[in-house]
Formats: C-alpha cells, structure tokens, sequence
C-alpha cells in the first residue's frame, strides 16, 4: 500500500470514528473529520507501519481495557484526594517537580507520549518535560504521594507495550 493510499484510508476510519464521537452522521461530519485527518497524517508522517496481526489483537484489546479500567481508577482516586485537599486547608501540600525515570530502554516517543499524557490527565500531576527519552519531570501538589512514581511508570510501560504490540 502506499504511502498516498495509506493517508486515504486511515483518514476514511478516522473520518467514520469522528461521525461516531460527534453523533453527526451527514456528508459535512464526514467530510470534516476527513479533511483534518488526511491533513494530520500528511503532516506527521510515519516511521514505522503497524501491521496488524489478528493473533496478537484479543491480548491487545484485553490490555486496552484493562488500561482503561486502571486509569478511571487512579484519576477518580486522584479526583478525590485533590478535593479533600481543597476542602481541607490543614492538609499539607508540599508541591514540587520530580524527576521519574520513563524506564524505556528503547526510548519509544509514543510511549513516552502516552504515558506523560496518562499523567497528565490524573488530578494533581502534570508532566512538564522531558530529559531526552530517559526522564520525565513531574509537578505534583504533593511530593510525598510520588513515593510511588517509579512502579506506577513501571506498570504504565508495560501495559502500553502490551497495548501496541511491542511486548
């Protein structure tokens, strides 16, 4: 397939996969989610096709659930502990930047991205940078509920290689 015909049917899916989301379903929905596609994907470009093999797509999916499941989990407890926080001015905050080691030996960027961005999305954490593909810096509202970054990053990488076939 090349590279033309690629960008043309990925954007068609992503195009179908923006109706769904929009709950529009007319030629202008399409033809929206379509365009910006295309254009995305002419402009990033790739590196590296994915190919898709149907033996390793239940443990994939599996691992997509249960990575979604995980994260619901920690943002709503992370929810939570913000708001108790808030509410309660005698809690300490002892807010600061760590720096987590990303733990990839093969120094993957969209691991990389997708792990800052599960960070980001939790209440109280904030990826702000990155050394190389080697560490990331975190800010936290507080420094000693980051005990556990490390092992928390550890499972993160796991489960997002197992997500996009690379483990």
């Amino acid at each position: 397939m090349g590279r033309a015909t690629y960008v043309l049917a990925t954007a068609a899916v992503l195009s179908a996969i923006w109706m769904g989301l929009t709950a529009r379903v007319d030629a202008a929905s399409f033809l929206v989610g379509f365009v910006v596609s295309a254009l995305i994907l002419s402009l990033i470009g790739t590196r590296e096709r994915a190919t898709a093999q149907l033996s390793r797509l239940p443990r994939q999916l599996f691992n997509l659930i249960v990575y979604i499941v995980l994260s619901f989990i920690a943002i709503t407890r992370a929810s939570f502990d913000v708001a108790r926080r808030v509410l309660d001015p005698k809690l300490p905050l002892k807010p600061g930047i760590v720096a987590v080691p990303t733990q990839d030996e093969e120094q993957d960027e969209i691991i990389a991205a997708l792990s800052a961005h599960a960070i980001t999305i939790t209440p109280g954490q904030l990826a702000v940078g990155f050394d190389g593909a080697k560490t990331m810096y975190i800010h936290c509202l507080d420094i000693e509920s980051v005990a556990t970054a490390e092992q928390e990053q550890a499972a993160r990488l796991k489960r997002l290689r197992a997500i996009l076939g690379k483990a």
